[in-house]
């Protein structure tokens, strides 16, 4: 049912046509972001916990543009959760591509590869992993002045099944897959 729902958007958020007013003014040149939103992550191995926890989550990016259609970046994203004495956090650095179907249009996908890295900690004792893998995304960026835009976003990065998870440094388990999947609203300025 997410991925009916997720698919549904994108398609609509790909054919909706901007306002003049909403067209982003400027992609040249060098840019960055910050969005903050809600993410879900998930911990994949043989000995994990098979729920899903969802918590705050930001991102930044910066970068540069190559056309009116690409531009390319970096893109740093982190994930946290506290709860009765237990602190989770999930971070990412990933290079990226943004791809405007329409030079001139608003809707961009985003594709990318990153390194992902998680902690779980009560105080005495640290599970840990990391692992590296694609990242997609989407969004759509709605023209607030000549240089900037406010961007509902969507997007994923999940490692390949080859990390593994440590328990304060020790091998715990093998085959360990991590992801995280986030929405939000962040400000992009060109």
């Amino acid at each position: 049912m997410r991925k009916l729902i997720v698919l549904s958007v994108l398609a609509l958020a790909a054919t909706v046509q901007p306002l003049s007013a909403q067209a982003p003014r400027a992609r040249e040149g060098f840019w960055w972001g910050v969005g903050v939103g809600y993410g879900w992550v998930h911990v994949r191995c043989d000995i994990c916990e098979a729920n899903r926890k969802t918590a705050f989550s930001a991102t930044g990016t910066i970068g540069g543009t190559i056309s009116r259609s690409v531009s390319f970046g970096a893109e740093l994203s982190g994930w946290t959760r506290g709860e009765e004495n237990i602190d989770e956090y999930l971070g990412s650095l990933s290079a990226i591509l943004n791809w405007y179907p329409s030079p001139d249009g608003s809707f961009h996908l985003k594709g990318g590869l990153g390194y992902v890295a998680y902690r779980i900690d009560d105080g005495e004792d640290a599970l840990t992993s990391s692992g590296f893998g694609p990242l997609v995304g989407a969004g759509f960026e709605i023209g607030i002045g000549r240089r900037a835009s406010i961007e509902p976003y969507i997007g994923a990065i999940i490692t390949l099944p080859r990390g593994n998870l440590q328990l304060n440094g020790d091998r715990q388990a093998d085959g360990v897959s991590l992801s995280l999947m986030r929405f939000g609203l962040g400000v992009t300025l060109h």
